[in-house]
């Protein structure tokens, strides 16, 4: 494990584990992150819904296994197990096979941290879907402020696009052993939102305008220890590479121009 430490946050990282952050612990003690059981499952090659199910994880270059030009993708992507390495502040991995080197970097801004991403091509132009997958602690009461006028349900195969509701945001609507997943409209790109909790504590979280879609997970116990909610934006749409790739909503990165984007988390 590596630490950083600034005046709003301290960021634990797992090097091993795809540079996950484990601990997002504020200043006054609060930890934001679903923590691992003791003795969670880190065997090299095991399904990520047998593994930690806790901590940040970044998904990338696909959130659903996929196949792509005849390569398999795993489930929530190839970095989420893979060594980095760097410490803190900055992690890097090079995955040969699929042509690509991704580095993030955590600095201190005002209120609370920034995470800078950059990905570079090694050889080709590729596809490239990236979504940050932070499952944080979502205790009763805990809610998401979004400015989404419609969403869509992704678990339901006819993907409807309903008006955002209040009882859509909220991890009590969510029966215990259930889960929940919904994009805010693609239509309608979206740039911030925010994790409230019944204790008061209010998580902010902005990204840059290249990643215009945002999804948000809510897990009751069905595959997590704890109720957690992920806030997910992302430079794709929807959760398969694939899929991305055949509704013309992911991004190329062309070898000599690297792709950079960044988020945000402020204390309110």
């Amino acid at each position: 494990m590596t630490e950083l430490a600034t005046e709003r946050f301290t960021v634990v990282v797992d090097l091993q584990r795809g540079a996950k952050i484990t601990s997002l612990l504020d200043h006054t003690g609060r930890e934001w992150l679903a923590q691992a059981a003791p003795g969670a499952n880190r065997q090299a090659g095991a399904a990520f819904t047998d593994a930690e199910m806790a901590g940040w994880d970044e998904c990338a270059p696909t959130i659903d296994a996929c196949v792509v030009d005849g390569v398999s993708m795993p489930d929530h992507g190839d970095l989420w197990d893979q060594p980095f390495i760097g410490d803190a502040a900055h992690s890097e991995v090079t995955r040969d096979g699929l042509g690509f080197t991704f580095e993030r970097s955590i600095t201190e801004v005002p209120e609370g941290i920034r995470l800078n991403y950059r990905v570079t091509a090694l050889r080709e132009q590729i596809p490239f879907l990236w979504a940050a997958h932070p499952q944080f602690s979502a205790p009763v009461g805990t809610r998401v402020s979004i400015a989404a006028s419609r969403i869509v349900d992704v678990i339901d195969p006819e993907e409807p696009l309903t008006p955002m509701e209040a009882a859509t945001s909220t991890i009590d609507t969510v029966d215990h052993g259930k889960f929940r997943k919904w994009y805010a409209d693609p239509q309608e790109p979206i740039h911030k939102a925010s994790l409230i909790r019944a204790d008061g504590g209010v998580l902010d979280m902005s990204w840059s305008s290249n990643c215009p879609y945002v999804g948000v997970w809510f897990d009751n116990c069905a595959f997590s220890r704890e109720p957690v909610i992920a806030i997910e934006p992302s430079n794709g749409y929807r959760d398969a590479l694939a899929l991305a790739i055949e509704r013309d909503r992911v991004v190329y990165v062309e070898p000599g121009s690297p792709l950079e984007w960044w988020v945000e988390l402020r204390l309110r």
